[in-house]
């Protein structure tokens, strides 16, 4: 779409982010090449799709690193309190969604000592500005003795943190969009919507909204962002009307309500990450 196209600079070296909607929903695209040591730990889900090239997202899953490789064209849910190190090659630009910290919630900055599991550095914050407040942690990291010496001292580790990652979640494999939707539509169409990922499992209500009975009233508990997979649709907000194109997009605001009126071909997905569900998931292995 036009706003790619517009930032695509911001893709590049050394900024390699750029933001899309930065409220309630932070969505965003990432490019590359970004390669990380640190582990990122938050207490909300993250969904991220592959629009060019491949990426791999090393995590901790049952005490154990294993290498989530997204490729283009996939889509993925990454559980809440699973530690996380995105890595992104040269030419790529993936979109990643995730939402607004509660005040309640802390994030964390974690090292490890080298390719083991036990801690060498880590910090605990709370998130308002991820970009700017990274930074000066990793700073810190790389002018510490831990660093140096690659053993962690008595300041290294929180005695008492203020959560523990998921020791239980077993992630899911990322899978083709494309693919998924020629699987299911005929099902979109016919019923108007179809959960991309379980609701029972996560706390994230992603799914594709289709023609159902051509149309349907939505309220947005938190934000929504629609984004227009194909087809078109049109989205009435009170005396406001947007008309979405393929490959276009519309954050709603929270608390609206508004008609969703899509063409008979139209597939769109929906995401909000409601923080009110964050206690919602059921865990299933």
């Amino acid at each position: 779409p036009e706003w790619l196209q517009e930032n695509s600079k911001f893709f590049l070296p050394p900024v390699c982010n750029k933001m899309m909607h930065n409220t309630q929903l932070k969505v965003f695209f990432v490019g590359g090449p970004n390669q990380r040591k640190d582990f990122h730990l938050e207490e909300g889900e993250e969904l991220f799709y592959m629009r060019k090239g491949d990426m791999e997202l090393p995590i901790m899953e049952n005490g154990r690193f294993k290498t989530v490789k997204i490729r283009e064209g996939d889509v993925f849910l990454l559980p809440g309190r699973i530690p996380h190190s995105p890595q992104r090659e040269e030419n790529t630009v993936g979109l990643v969604i995730e939402r607004e910290r509660l005040d309640t919630e802390t994030d964390g900055l974690r090292y490890f000592v080298g390719e083991t599991t036990a801690i060498l550095f880590e910090r605990w914050f709370h998130c308002e500005d991820l970009g700017s407040q990274l930074k000066p942690i990793i700073d810190e990291f790389f002018a510490s003795e831990e660093y140096k010496t690659g053993v962690p001292n008595g300041t290294s580790i929180e005695q008492n943190p203020p959560w523990n990652p998921d020791a239980s979640r077993k992630t899911e494999e990322p899978f083709n969009l494309q693919d998924w939707i020629d699987s299911n539509r005929r099902k979109i169409r016919s019923s108007g919507e179809v959960n991309l990922f379980d609701p029972a499992k996560y706390q994230s209500d992603i799914k594709m909204l289709g023609y159902g009975q051509g149309g349907q009233t939505i309220t947005a508990q938190s934000e929504i962002f629609l984004w227009q997979v194909e087809g078109s649709s049109k989205i009435e907000i009170q005396d406001d009307e947007t008309r979405l194109k393929r490959d276009s997009t519309i954050l709603i605001p929270k608390g609206s309500t508004f008609e969703y009126i899509p063409t008979i071909d139209s597939i769109t997905l929906f995401c909000m990450m409601n923080p009110e569900n964050k206690h919602r998931p059921i865990n299933s292995s």
